[in-house]
């Protein structure tokens, strides 16, 4: 109990961390350098290198997520939440492969937690963050 105790305050500290580059993204006054050490520090704190998801394929990362074919959920968005960030980023900075590589992983990974429901206080939901990266691509393709 403790040690659950423990991560679930971890994962709280980097979802705190994530709103806190997301605003940054959104408000469009942060440095990309500053955006992209931030979320490297995140997931790496988090469990996954981001460098290791941007290579990953969508089936290795459902394996690396999910070993033994039950998601943590906390690890999964966290995951999940940085990736969607990584995509708006890239947006932003008109890396649109990357943007699309992202948002479409990190949309693979909130799909796999939508039938849990909430179990952060505070952080979206995942079918909420579903409908904004399906916006986003909407938008990119117009």
């Amino acid at each position: 109990m403790v040690q659950k105790d423990y991560i679930l305050r971890q994962i709280e500290v980097l979802g705190a961390a994530l709103i806190g580059i997301r605003k940054m993204i959104l408000g469009g006054k942060a440095e990309t350098a500053d955006v992209e050490s931030r979320l490297q520090e995140v997931s790496q704190q988090g469990g996954m290198a981001l460098d290791l998801a941007r290579a990953s394929s969508p089936d290795t990362l459902h394996m690396l997520i999910a070993p033994t074919g039950e998601i943590e959920p906390g690890s999964c968005w966290l995951l999940a939440e940085t990736l969607y960030l990584d995509g708006l980023q890239a947006q932003l900075v008109g890396d649109g492969d990357r943007a699309a590589d992202s948002l479409g992983k990190a949309r693979m990974l909130f799909f796999l937690l939508k039938p849990m429901g909430a179990f952060l206080v505070g952080f979206p939901e995942a079918t909420e963050r579903i409908r904004e990266i399906d916006e986003q691509v909407e938008g990119a393709d117009d």
